[in-house]
């Protein structure tokens, strides 16, 4: 070890300390930098540097403290045994020092020095506090100043391993996006699946050391209470999703997911796709009735693109007005991702053919939006499809009190209308989003081949028919 002069420079005039003050402290210290003469010589800046950085960072450390206690407690992040170990050692790195080798060479005049200056800034540190009248210890010193200085002093002991709280707070840090209100979702969403573990567990494991027993543990305490399987296997693939990042990141070798192919009992009881049912045709008729007699226009135009095309609401209500390709060979919408809509998957990108009734609710609708960017402005936001389906929802609930019959549920009757036209199953995912069971878009064939394709589908199941072609006599 040796010290390094890691704030010196070699001016014309010898040796100087700089350093730039942190951008929160500057009005508290009043300085943009903090400059000072080490001497002419190397040998002199060795010798003066210890004390010089001492001073330095004992302004910086009240400067800290003085932040802090301005600070409202109830804005100060709550810091887990990883998030202070972390936090200390970027601190003493930030210093110019080793954070884990305090080891000192008395044979080596630099390895002295920098034993003196991190004996010094620890001093500094512990200056700031009173002392106890009968030990002469400091009183009241923070955990992460109890830190830095046993790093200084001795080096930094081995890193805690990480806890269920570090893993979704990383998770949430690094891979949790979208709007403000998304975000918020999200975290309250993960902040819910926690607590199931926690309710489970008690005091959770770290992380290297949770089980495939605690994991199987925590299903078994999910599937006795009110959820469903299906709502276990997404909390749990959230689960196996925070647990695979944080071992990846912090370099666990050797950790396993305890949650990877975790079996749920009663999975196939239960499939998605039969929370809905498709809705009766009388049923379906009257819904249509009552929206198109009553809604606002925008609604109006959106269940009849639901009941056309079988896509999702918020594929709908997202949509651009550049999305509506209406001059085209075979008109569609075009469902892709943009900063107003996230779609569900890579599947879920497509373009779907507009036919019959849902081609003249198109035209109708874009042309109620000219000069817009969104299809349909009351809905064409962050809450849309939200409030989009709460309206529709009055109209359903109106004729149906069945709780399998729902707005999502004309994504059944459109998948109903595809098999008994007989369209191939290839067919019928591209259309409604679905993955191609392992078969890659690519594989089937061009985009304009697939598109006259699905197109010719979809007439055949409304029951429109193709245009005659005219030969010569």
């Amino acid at each position: 070890m040796g010290l390094v002069l890691f704030y010196a420079q070699e001016v014309k005039s010898g040796w100087r300390y700089r350093r730039v003050v942190p951008k929160l402290l500057k009005p508290i210290v009043d300085k943009k930098e903090f400059i000072k003469a080490l001497g002419k010589t190397r040998a002199e800046a060795l010798s003066a540097y210890p004390q010089v950085h001492a001073e330095f960072e004992g302004v910086i450390h009240k400067a800290e403290r003085f932040l802090a206690e301005q600070t409202d407690p109830k804005n100060l992040p709550i810091l887990t045994k990883l998030d202070l170990y972390l936090e200390g050692i970027a601190k003493v790195r930030r210093m110019g020092f080793d954070p884990h080798d305090a080891t000192v060479d008395l044979d080596d005049p630099e390895s002295v020095m920098e034993d003196h200056a991190r004996t010094s800034v620890a001093d500094v540190i512990l200056g700031d506090y009173m002392r106890d009248p009968t030990s002469g210890d400091p009183v009241g010193v923070t955990r992460l100043d109890e830190f830095v200085v046993r790093a200084l002093n001795g080096g930094a002991p081995p890193a805690p391993e990480p806890t269920l709280e570090d893993a979704k707070k990383l998770y949430i840090a690094e891979r949790v996006t979208g709007t403000e209100t998304e975000i918020k979702k999200k975290v309250q969403r993960l902040d819910r699946i926690t607590g199931y573990i926690e309710a489970a567990l008690g005091r959770p494991p770290t992380i290297p050391q949770f089980s495939r027993s605690d994991a199987k543990l925590v299903r078994d305490d999910m599937l006795s209470g009110s959820l469903k399987p299906s709502s276990v296997k997404r909390d749990l693939n959230v689960v196996k999703a925070m647990f695979n990042h944080i071992i990846t990141e912090m370099q666990l070798a050797g950790c396993m997911n305890p949650f990877a192919k975790l079996p749920i009992a009663g999975l196939n009881e239960d499939p998605e796709d039969e929370l809905r049912d498709p809705l009766p045709d009388d049923i379906l008729q009257s819904i249509r009735r009552l929206i198109l007699n009553s809604a606002n226009d925008d609604l109006q135009a959106v269940w009849r693109l639901l009941e056309g095309t079988g896509c999702r609401l918020a594929e709908v209500v997202g949509l651009r007005t550049e999305d509506m390709v209406l001059d085209d060979e075979c008109p569609h919408l075009v469902v892709t991702w943009h900063e107003e809509r996230r779609i569900k998957n890579n599947a879920s990108k497509r373009e779907v053919p507009l036919v019959g009734d849902a081609l003249d609710a198109a035209k109708e609708a874009l042309a109620g939006a000219a000069g817009r960017k969104m299809l349909f402005a009351r809905y064409g936001k962050e809450s849309g499809p939200t409030n989009a389906s709460a309206s529709l929802m009055k109209y359903v609930r109106k004729v149906t009190e069945d709780t399998a019959h729902a707005v999502h549920s004309l994504r059944h009757n459109m998948k109903d209308r595809l098999i008994l036209a007989e369209v191939a199953e290839m067919e019928q995912n591209l259309i409604l989003g679905h993955s191609l069971g392992g078969v890659g878009s690519r594989t089937y064939g061009g985009e304009k081949a697939k598109l006259r394709a699905i197109t010719k589908a979809m007439k055949r199941a409304f029951g429109v028919e193709e245009p005659v072609a005219v030969t010569g006599a």
